[in-house]
């Protein structure tokens, strides 16, 4: 099961490099309003577990198991997004920190379990 922080960056990460972007670890930094170097320690633990490759002083990339756990990331907070928001009037600001704070700090169980009852399946 991956940390908190460990699915914050995964999820910026892939929300920054949507449409295309090359991210680069000042982006991620400047994203998370961290310092670079704790940005780099993260990075090579990110690459540690095969989530990322990110050669020194290049863009990072995701893994095909990165992106796949990003992905999913992302999409569970689309979802939350939206039922803050639609479902219980959450201003848009509140609803994305909210369910960026979800998404990250959530069980993988819990998550599952949420969405799936969103979506009104069993």
């Amino acid at each position: 099961m991956l940390s908190h922080a460990k699915k914050k960056y995964l999820f910026f990460l892939y929300e920054l490099g949507s449409n295309g972007n090359e991210v680069r670890s000042r982006d991620l930094a400047a994203c998370l309003q961290v310092k670079r170097p704790s940005v780099s320690k993260m990075l090579t633990a990110l690459r540690e577990e095969g989530l990322i490759e990110k050669e020194y002083y290049s863009t990072i990339r995701f893994t095909q198991a990165g992106a796949r756990i990003s992905n999913a990331l992302y999409t569970d907070y689309l979802l939350l997004n939206a039922f803050f928001q639609e479902k219980l009037g959450v201003s848009k600001e509140n609803a994305r920190q909210d369910a960026i704070t979800g998404v990250c700090s959530f069980t993988d169980e819990g998550l599952q379990k949420l969405t799936a009852h969103m979506l009104g399946e069993k």
